[in-house]
């Protein structure tokens, strides 16, 4: 009989590989996580990326970033206002400044237009994802309250494969991924 570990369990447990990584371990399975994102054809069509700030030991995303102004799409960050995530448009990484528990979050607002919401690509963070599409964050729940405000936006998780397990355990508030990308593997549902 196999042991259900509890989402803070899983949390813990994958937090203390994640965090073991070296700098230069995280860094370069991160270019790989960014060759295999730009690889898949549904996020080199998106003009619009809603991307976040890597905080701690997640997957790196300045050179995302990069990639995504030198192939002209717009690019998006969160800032947490309240209890809900909204996405403002950033052209230079110089627009973040430190926020919510010291993420960097945009200070120089520029309200979206609101058209992104129906063909953006969400790239979301998070802290272990599973082999069906699920993740557990940090727990707050933002990112599920956002994506569950807008269905239609493709969500693509960035995880080292080391944070990547069988299963969660899924709650009804729960938003399903479209897909994965480790520095390993382009998995999608």
């Amino acid at each position: 009989m196999a042991i259900v570990m509890s989402k803070a369990q899983l949390r813990r447990e994958i937090l203390r590989k994640r965090d073991h990584q070296t700098e230069s371990e995280m860094q370069q399975r991160s270019d790989m996580i960014l060759r295999n994102l730009f690889s898949v054809e549904l996020v080199n069509q998106a003009e619009d990326i809603l991307l976040y700030s890597d905080f701690g030991s997640e997957v790196r995303t300045e050179g995302i970033f990069q990639t995504c102004k030198r192939l002209r799409k717009r690019t998006y960050y969160p800032r947490v206002e309240g209890a809900d995530l909204v996405f403002y448009r950033v052209e230079d990484l110089s627009e973040l400044r430190v926020g919510f528990r010291g993420i960097q979050e945009p200070f120089m607002l520029q309200r979206t237009g609101g058209d992104w919401i129906y063909a953006a690509v969400a790239l979301v963070p998070g802290t272990v994802f599973s082999m069906d599409g699920y993740r557990i964050g940090y727990g707050k729940g933002f990112y599920d309250r956002f994506l569950a405000r807008y269905p239609s936006i493709l969500k693509i998780g960035l995880a080292y494969s080391s944070q990547m397990v069988e299963q969660i355990p899924v709650e009804p508030h729960d938003v399903r991924l479209d897909g994965v990308i480790t520095e390993n593997d382009k998995l999608f549902w």
